[in-house]
């Protein structure tokens, strides 16, 4: 038996000799087993999701942190250069994730024709 998905013929054995009551109740266990499984299959993506975001705020925010400490221990004039750097730095993460890591953190959920690559 599937572990994720459930059969009224494999539950009939389990429940009893009644027939038809057996058959209704393991039919209505399965249809039940698989909705509660839909919808943590939903709740599952919208958790996922949450934390990406959140920690990808956070990976933002490091980084303005990085760039307010850098531009705080040079001059005045060279300050739009570390800005740029960081900026720079930034984009160069963003690509990278998208070119490599998100391929290999949804395996094979996300084809590149998906991402528009």
């Amino acid at each position: 038996m599937d572990p994720l998905h459930c059969k009224a013929t494999d539950l009939v054995p389990l429940l009893g000799s009644a027939t038809n009551a057996t058959a209704a109740a393991a039919d209505f266990i399965c249809h039940r087993f698989d909705a509660v499984f839909t919808k943590l299959s939903e709740a599952t993506y919208a958790i996922d999701n949450t934390y990406l975001l959140l920690f990808a705020y956070l990976v933002f925010a490091i980084q303005l942190g990085f760039a307010m400490l850098c531009a705080g221990s040079v001059r005045a004039k060279n300050t739009m250069n570390i800005m740029l750097t960081n900026i720079l730095d930034a984009a160069a993460g963003g690509l990278s994730y998208y070119l490599f890591k998100l391929d290999n953190q949804y395996c094979c959920r996300v084809t590149r024709q998906s991402i528009g690559v």
